[in-house]
């Protein structure tokens, strides 16, 4: 459950989380300003790592970013090999250039690092690092991520060569998903999918349909309210489901609800190994915080999760 992952709080302590002041805003819409705080603020805080990518073919680095310019930094890889957020925040440098990602695919703004990365760890958010980025407000909004590319994507993709958003009212995953949720015990609860995404996750050639259903008021938790993702494949004829996430409501409670209600971000390579990860941004009653997923081989990984709650 995701409320065991951005820690119990009381009630008290959730209706009282301060989510002001955390967070940096910001720049100013000035290219001439982005261009000077990352040279100024890197020649003073950026040291020597002790990691070089001297000899490496390929380095990508991944920074999620909310809908209010809140990052968190996921991770990367070197040669395909993945490396942990702590470790790839010794390879950031100012002047990288960054370019945004969400499910439109590669946008045409390049962004630069400003300052060193900041990491969090208090009581109200999971151990995480923030980087700064040269973002303005015309390119906030909507959850998504910022990568750099050593290469530039030449070598290794870093998105999907075809991506699908499909209509929510698909007849054959609305029935995918009344299936899994009679499974459920939910057989009369209403089918609200939020998202429903094809594409290539393995890179086998075949498709892979994500679906993300959401059912929930925020308010008390109700019977029958589900947060659910779900990847379909199609094995020999047959339909094979891989539960990314499975939250339901079987009983009414009196209490807030802490279904985690997800919007996929992105579908994204994001170390290089040829393999597209989902990175999804969600929201609770009590926080927000960011999901990187690894499908395919054996059960889902959540290699990368971050954020903050009550």
């Amino acid at each position: 459950m995701m409320k065991k992952r951005f820690l119990s709080q009381s009630i008290q302590q959730w209706k009282t989380l301060q989510r002001s002041g955390r967070f940096f805003k910001p720049a100013p819409d000035h290219w001439g300003i982005r261009l000077f705080l990352s040279a100024f603020m890197g020649m003073f805080f950026w040291a020597d790592s002790g990691l070089s990518t001297a000899a490496a073919q390929q380095t990508r680095i991944a920074i999620a970013v909310d809908p209010e310019g809140r990052s968190c930094l996921l991770g990367g890889g070197v040669d395909g090999k993945r490396l942990s957020a702590d470790l790839i925040s010794k390879l950031l440098k100012p002047r990288q250039d960054f370019r945004l990602f969400n499910l439109r695919g590669p946008q045409s703004t390049i962004l630069w690092p400003i300052g060193p990365p900041k990491r969090i760890e208090d009581n109200t958010c999971n151990p995480h690092f923030r980087q700064k980025l040269s973002l303005v407000p015309s390119e906030l909004g909507i959850a998504q991520i910022a990568i750099f590319d050593s290469l530039g994507g030449k070598n290794i993709a870093i998105s999907p060569k075809t991506l699908t958003v499909m209509s929510n009212d698909d007849e054959k995953y609305t029935g995918v998903l009344a299936s899994f949720l009679e499974r459920q015990k939910l057989k009369d609860a209403p089918i609200k999918i939020h998202q429903l995404i094809r594409t290539d996750l393995d890179g086998d050639g075949k498709f892979e349909v994500i679906i993300n259903a959401i059912n929930t008021a925020r308010n008390l938790d109700r019977k029958g309210e589900y947060s659910i993702v779900l990847v379909v494949r199609e094995v020999d004829g047959k339909t094979e489901i891989e539960t990314i996430q499975n939250e339901v409501t079987l009983e009414d409670s009196d209490y807030p609800a802490v279904l985690w209600e997800n919007t996929i971000a992105a579908i994204a390579d994001i170390d290089g190994d040829g393999k597209m990860e989902i990175i999804m941004y969600g929201q609770f009653y009590h926080g927000q915080g960011w999901d990187l997923v690894k499908t395919g081989d054996g059960p889902a990984e959540r290699p990368i999760i971050c954020g903050c709650g009550g």
